[in-house]
């Protein structure tokens, strides 16, 4: 009786120990959902006179989940400039777009335009600020 006692005890703390270290890190496998929008900013040569303003339509933006700094996915903004990254989980998330750099001398130099998020719920849709990206 000891021994069946003993094995119970330690299916128990196995099955604990599986559902305790089973926690679901950010990424895809969710019902969550990050929207937004890129506008972009085109400039002249020198970046010193707006020529127009407008939602850009296949402007690549891209995501990370969690600490990786690697580019887990990417998708392309709609006709609107507005895109989505559905099926996400709960955690943290880095939205970010490429961008030409204007502080740079260099006129081929960009910098990555980045939005941080967090998702909190199961269902939530996420709504990011918009994004501005200068041409």
């Amino acid at each position: 009786m000891k021994i069946k006692n003993l094995l119970k005890i330690i299916s128990i703390l196995a099955i604990c120990i599986t559902y305790s270290s089973c926690k679901k890190e950010p990424g895809e496998g969710g019902r969550a959902t990050i929207k937004g929008r890129v506008k972009i900013k085109s400039y002249n040569k020198e970046f010193t006179i707006l020529k127009d303003e407008y939602y850009s339509q296949g402007e690549n933006v891209y995501i990370t989940y969690g600490d990786n700094p690697a580019v887990q996915e990417n998708t392309k903004t709609s006709y609107d400039g507005t895109f989505e990254f559905p099926y996400l989980r709960k955690g943290k998330y880095k939205v970010f777009v490429v961008s030409k750099d204007s502080t740079s001398p260099d006129l081929t130099a960009t910098i990555s335009i980045i939005k941080e998020v967090e998702i909190t719920a199961k269902k939530q849709t996420v709504q990011i600020p918009e994004i501005t990206v200068i041409d």
